[in-house]
């Protein structure tokens, strides 16, 4: 498996820049000021080419990372499931049933060895 951090880093830094622009265009237009209104537009294709580098860059880290995710259950891809039919409930078993009062009465070491031994716990 590769490692991620540089590409989650590289991410995390365009996501930064991209808000590094928005704050200083925020400042540059409520300062009230054409100037500053002038120098707030004047930003915007930098804000732009930002959001484009952090969307590639947020791209490549998430098609690295469901890249990196193999799951190696291939094996399970050639087995028979289980039969639903061979499956019985733990009271066809023979488990034992108890009620609620008494197994509440039960020290609990007893109650361990119920439950350990496939018991059932009815109201």
């Amino acid at each position: 498996m590769p490692n991620l951090k540089p590409y989650y880093d590289s991410a995390l830094a365009a996501d930064a820049e991209v808000k590094r622009i928005l704050a200083e265009m925020d400042v540059a237009f409520t300062d009230g000021t054409e100037e500053g209104k002038e120098k707030a537009l004047s930003l915007r294709p930098a804000l732009d080419e930002a959001q484009k580098k952090a969307e590639e860059a947020n791209k490549l880290y998430a098609s690295m990372r469901d890249a990196s995710l193999v799951n190696d259950s291939a094996a399970s891809l050639f087995t028979t499931p289980p039969d639903p039919a061979a499956t019985t409930t733990a009271n066809e078993k023979g488990s034992p049933v108890m009620k609620r009062v008494e197994f509440d009465a039960l020290s609990p070491a007893r109650r361990m060895k119920h439950m350990k031994a496939g018991g059932i716990v009815e109201d």
